[in-house]
C-alpha cells in the first residue's frame, strides 16, 4: 500500500482524522486536503482504519455518499476527478521530492529535472501539491538564474529565462533570445586571463562581439559594452607614445568617445 513516505503519511492522516469530532463534514475534509493528497498512490486499496474514520467524520451528515478510500475522499476535499488524482499525485510527489533533494546547479542533472517538474505542472490538476512544487518550481528557477547571472556578468539572467539559458549552454537546447550577447559575456574572462591579446584572439574576440553587436536590443548588451569599456586596456594596451603624440591621441579620443558598437571598442 505505497513507500514508506505514503505510509507515513497515512499515519499522519490516521491522526488528524480521528481528532476531528464525529460527523464535523464535508467542510473539515476539505482543510485536510493536502493530508489526504499525501495518501493518494496508484494502488487504490481501502485501508479500513480510515474508511471507519471518513464515516464516523463525514456518515452522519453525507450518508450513503460519504467516501470511504482516499482517492475518493482526496477527489470529494480537492473537487478534482480521482482517476486523475491517481495518475497525477504520485508523480507530482516524486518531483517535488528529487527537486528538494537536489543539488542546484548548472548539470544536467538539475536541468532534467526542473524541466521534468515544469512540463508535469502544465499537465497537473489544481492540488495542494501541485501548489508546493510550483513554488519549489520556481525557487530553484531563481537559484539557476542567480548562478547563470554569475556566468554571464554582467548580463543579468531571470528566472523566467533560466531554463532555456541552461539547456542552452549545456548543449541540450537551441539558442534562445540574445545568445551571441551571453556569449561574449560568458568568454569574457577568459579573453581577460590571455591578455594582453595576441593577434589570432582579439580577431577571435571581434568576430564575436561583431555576433553580440547583431543582438545590440536584447537585454545586457549595453552592460556587455561598458564592460567591454572597462577591460579593454587589458586587452589591447597601449605602447607609449611622446607627450606631442599622446595629446593629439586623447583629444582625437574625446572627439570619438563612446564607441556604438562592442567591435569598435576593439578597434
Amino acid at each position: 500500500m505505497g513507500g514508506p513516505l505514503v505510509e507515513a503519511a497515512r499515519q499522519e492522516l490516521l491522526q488528524a482524522l480521528r481528532a476531528l469530532p464525529r460527523g464535523a463534514g464535508p467542510a473539515a475534509l476539505r482543510g485536510l486536503a493536502t493530508r489526504l493528497e499525501a495518501v493518494v498512490d496508484v494502488e487504490a486499496e481501502v485501508d479500513p482504519r480510515i474508511a471507519d474514520e471518513l464515516i464516523r467524520v463525514l456518515g452522519p451528515v453525507m450518508g450513503e455518499d460519504t467516501p470511504i478510500t482516499v482517492v475518493d475522499a482526496a477527489a470529494f476535499a480537492t473537487g478534482g476527478d480521482a482517476r486523475v488524482l491517481v495518475a497525477m499525485l504520485p508523480r507530482l510527489r516524486d518531483a517535488l521530492v528529487e527537486l528538494r533533494t537536489l543539488r542546484v546547479g548548472l548539470t544536467l542533472e538539475s536541468v532534467g529535472a526542473l524541466s521534468r517538474a515544469q512540463t508535469l505542472l502544465q499537465r497537473a490538476p489544481a492540488t495542494e501539491t501541485r501548489l508546493a512544487l510550483a513554488r519549489t518550481v520556481e525557487d530553484v528557477r531563481a537559484k539557476l538564474a542567480s548562478e547563470l547571472s554569475r556566468l554571464h556578468a554582467p548580463v543579468p539572467i531571470t528566472p523566467a529565462e533560466a531554463l532555456p539559458i541552461a539547456r542552452w549552454v549545456l548543449g541540450e537546447g537551441p539558442p534562445p533570445p540574445g545568445a551571441a550577447v551571453l556569449e561574449l559575456a560568458r568568454r569574457l574572462d577568459d579573453f581577460c586571463h590571455l591578455s594582453p591579446l595576441a593577434p589570432l584572439d582579439l580577431k577571435a574576440l571581434r568576430a564575436l562581439a561583431r555576433k553580440a553587436d547583431a543582438e545590440r536590443e536584447a537585454p545586457g548588451w549595453s552592460r556587455l559594452l561598458e564592460r567591454l569599456r572597462t577591460v579593454r586596456p587589458r586587452l589591447m594596451p597601449r605602447r607609449a607614445l611622446p607627450p606631442l603624440y599622446r595629446s593629439l591621441a586623447g583629444a582625437q579620443e574625446e572627439t570619438t568617445q563612446g564607441p556604438l558598437s562592442l567591435e569598435a571598442l576593439l578597434r
